[in-house]
């Protein structure tokens, strides 16, 4: 994926130099121009910015959701004072393996108002992430929230990534897989 993307930067430099219009905007449309042309001779480049795209504005629709349910839990417990909060710490199993995607995935739950990642650590032979939520009514669910939430979508951006790495790059196969191969 480094390559593609270093081709479709070499192609936003180019693109004012062929155009003679040195500006933000012609290497903007230089950019846009090489995202298509690598789109399309690379469909998996194409998916994986899309994708890339989708789940930040996920993650940004996320904190906007949380900062709005936790001003309104706020908001119920000043004037229901009765209403208490009950907080609560959760043992999210990780299907992620990767040490990346699960400094993302922790980082995008304590982006989120209302929940804080506080470590990562092994229950029943499996990797846990702990998250803590401040008002936690259903541990199964609060749980399956953040898996299909952010960790499906952490890991289609994972296995997109992966095969944009494998061999048939638009620049031949990789220096490493070479070497494989005549060993």
């Amino acid at each position: 994926m480094a390559r593609l993307l270093i081709i479709n930067l070499f192609i936003s430099l180019l693109w004012p130099t062929l155009n003679g219009e040195y500006s933000l905007s012609a290497l903007f449309t230089g950019f846009l121009l090489g995202f298509v042309v690598l789109a399309i001779v690379r469909r998996s480049y194409g998916r994986y910015f899309y994708f890339a795209a989708e789940f930040l504005f996920y993650v940004l629709f996320a904190i906007l959701q949380s900062n709005l349910k936790l001003a309104v839990l706020i908001l119920r417990t000043i004037f229901n004072p009765s209403r208490q909060l009950s907080p609560g710490i959760v043992a999210i199993p990780l299907t992620i393996t990767g040490p990346f995607e699960r400094t993302l995935l922790a980082s995008v739950i304590t982006l989120t108002p209302g929940t804080l990642s506080v470590d990562v650590g092994r229950r029943k032979g499996q990797e846990v992430l702990y998250v803590h939520s401040i008002d936690l009514a259903d541990p199964v669910i609060f749980c399956q929230e953040i898996k299909t939430n952010f960790e499906d979508r952490i890991l289609r951006l994972h296995a997109l990534q992966g095969e944009l790495a494998g061999d048939g790059d638009l620049l031949g196969p990789r220096a490493d897989t070479e070497k494989r191969a005549e060993e």
